[in-house]
């Protein structure tokens, strides 16, 4: 999407994990909540009314400056955790447990004084992010031979992309937003391809529907087919989906309808390719 949002795809079992969001059979859903906006609102307004910080509202949903929002947009509202207060506990020590500061559990609670909390008060928690980062085990020491270094680096050569792959375009239109970093602070990890409500989105490859659903903030209705030697493609802010989880489709093949759902205003598909867990320019694969 057009924002810095780099995208992990595992299939395991009925998990999904996309981004920093875990999916299991509509667990996402039970935990957070959907708002759409209505005439009239702001990120402020929306922050008091379901008392959440602005803060909250748009790393949550990637939203960047001027931080405007549209009428019948869906936004993601990340629930707080509750923490019951407990006899030696300060708004401090609580802050520290759960990777947060004061100002943020106090704006989320309405407290005036942070030196005014009673035991059995339960307090909102703001949700926090964390970054994942796998680590090689300390003072571990490998010895590599020299059949495991031809086995490696054979290996190595097999995970190149490959760019003879070939994908068909899903959509006729314009290019309106292209891979990369368009501005400052601002990536995307696919192209925009501008067109009108209701046309008709083909799928690129043949392959298998593994995700359909709108709980990914900013992607609106998105689809994920998975192809062959582990390519990936993704087409969100569909109006309609033609398709159901497990579906085998062919390459060119009707799988739903250009909208404007998510965090866009104009009509318009997005579209992703990966290889795993590595995005690529669609554009060297379009044909």
């Amino acid at each position: 999407m057009r924002v810095i949002f780099f995208i992990f795809l595992l299939i395991s079992c009925e998990d999904i994990i996309y981004g920093k969001y875990r999916i299991i059979k509509g667990d996402f859903k039970n935990n957070n909540i959907f708002y759409e906006v209505k005439k009239g609102d702001n990120i402020y307004s929306i922050s008091r009314k379901k008392n959440i910080s602005v803060r909250e509202i748009i790393e949550a949903n990637y939203i960047q400056a001027p931080y405007k929002i549209f009428p019948k947009q869906k936004l993601f509202l990340p629930v707080s955790k509750i923490h019951q207060v407990r006899k030696g506990e300060t708004l401090y020590s609580i802050s520290r447990k759960y990777n947060t500061d004061i100002y943020q559990i106090s704006l989320r609670n309405k407290i005036l004084d942070v030196n005014e909390i009673i035991i059995g008060q339960k307090l909102f928690i703001p949700s926090t992010k964390k970054k994942i980062r796998l680590e090689s085990p300390k003072n571990e020491k490998k010895t590599i031979k020299k059949n495991d270094y031809k086995k490696k680096t054979k290996s190595s050569k097999n995970k190149k992309i490959e760019y003879n792959t070939k994908f068909k375009w899903p959509l006729k239109g314009n290019v309106i937003s292209k891979f990369g970093s368009n501005k400052p602070g601002f990536h995307n990890d696919g192209i925009n391809i501008s067109s009108n409500t209701g046309n008709e989105v083909l799928a690129a490859k043949d392959g298998r529907v593994i995700y359909i659903g709108n709980e990914i903030p900013g992607y609106g209705n998105l689809i994920l087919l998975k192809h062959s030697k582990n390519w990936i493609t993704a087409y969100a802010h569909l109006k309609k989906i033609k398709l159901e989880k497990g579906s085998i489709v062919k390459q060119g093949e009707i799988i739903g309808v250009v909208g404007n759902t998510g965090s866009v205003k104009e009509p318009q598909l997005h579209f992703e390719i990966r290889k795993g867990k590595i995005a690529v320019d669609p554009l060297n694969f379009l044909s």
